[in-house]
């Protein structure tokens, strides 16, 4: 909690209260972390609170609905994550460089946790309306940037793609599976980029090194999740 003295020396801290849009945005913040550290079914009152040093009371009183809460911290990190793959793309001159960025980026080790938010937001979904729309809207959003690939580069003839809706669909389904293999260490990380490459390559008509060679040293972005 913050706090600021009065004047004088002896004086005793005085709590300053943060504005209720502060001490909102804080708890959706808390909430995002321990999504990322421990999964978002394991967002309560309780843990927000232990994790700002705040009262549960406190947490209930802006943020009563923990269902809704959860549902928010789902919606925040994907997001986060499809800007992040966004911004990789738009940095990429062409199509198949914008694939091999998302190959890259995606089948890398280190994001297990941003994997998790995925599966964590499936599985709740099962029972949540508003988490299961959630998650398809993140996925809607998947499909149309991988799509808009697709139709650019069939377009500009790097490859050839009959039905480029059905072509994202399959790559997607592979992240999808990929998500869950990360989260049990399933099999050698090391192959998860060649793992997505060569399906969709195939799929492509392309060699799976046009999107994926081993040899070649890559640079990675890594999403940072600020403490609140």
């Amino acid at each position: 909690m913050e706090t600021e003295r009065d004047a004088g020396h002896d004086a005793k801290p005085r709590r300053r209260r943060l504005s209720a849009a502060k001490r909102r945005a804080s708890i959706d913040g808390a909430a995002q972390d321990l999504a990322l550290a421990d999964g978002l079914q394991n967002i309560t009152h309780r843990s927000i609170a232990g994790h700002l040093g705040i009262t549960h009371t406190l947490v209930v009183h802006h943020a009563s609905d923990i269902g809704d809460l959860r549902v928010r911290a789902c919606e925040a990190l994907l997001r986060e994550e499809y800007e992040t793959a966004e911004a990789l793309t738009a940095d990429a001159p062409r199509a198949t460089d914008q694939l091999v960025a998302l190959i890259r980026e995606l089948g890398r080790t280190g994001r297990e946790d941003r994997a998790g938010v995925w599966l964590d937001g499936w599985s709740i979904g099962r029972r949540d309306p508003l988490m299961a729309r959630a998650v398809r809207t993140a996925m809607d959003a998947w499909q149309a940037l991988i799509v808009a690939i697709l139709v650019d580069g069939a377009e500009h003839g790097e490859f050839s793609v009959d039905d480029p809706r059905a072509a994202a669909w399959e790559f997607i389904a592979l992240l999808d599976g990929l998500n869950a293999h990360m989260l049990v260490a399933y099999g050698d990380p090391t192959d998860y980029p060649a793992r997505l490459a060569a399906p969709l390559a195939a799929r492509l008509s392309l060699p799976t090194k046009a999107l994926f060679d081993p040899r070649t040293s890559v640079t990675t972005v890594v999403l940072n999740k600020e403490t609140q």
